[in-house]
């Protein structure tokens, strides 16, 4: 997962450290957490079930989530643990670039 915060197709995509599930903007919203994820809470329940189940504070949408985030944290260590090993000294250099969202720049 590549975690952006979410804007309308107009708005350009900010960098951020999550996505906040709790928000109204996704009481809708029929997508996985991150489409491109395999885990089974992306598979199986849309970011509307995962929103409906944190505003009612159902356990269920906490341990959902932290399946997602374990899937993503191993995932991320997998590539690093590749790209440490193989014989590409450019690797990680990629494998940051493909992780990390750019610095945000603060609007004040």
């Amino acid at each position: 997962a590549k975690h952006w915060e979410e804007y309308a197709e107009d708005e350009p995509r900010q960098p951020a450290e999550h996505v906040n599930l709790k928000q109204s903007r996704f009481r809708r919203d029929p997508r996985p957490i991150d489409e491109e994820c395999d885990c089974y809470t992306c598979r199986t329940h849309s970011r509307a079930y995962l929103h409906h189940l944190l505003s009612a504070d159902e356990s269920i949408g906490g341990s959902l989530i932290s399946l997602h985030n374990v899937a993503f944290m191993s995932r991320l260590m997998a590539s690093i643990r590749a790209a440490i090993t193989s014989d590409d000294p450019m690797a990680l250099s990629r494998e940051e670039a493909r992780w990390v969202p750019p610095p945000v720049l603060r609007r004040e």
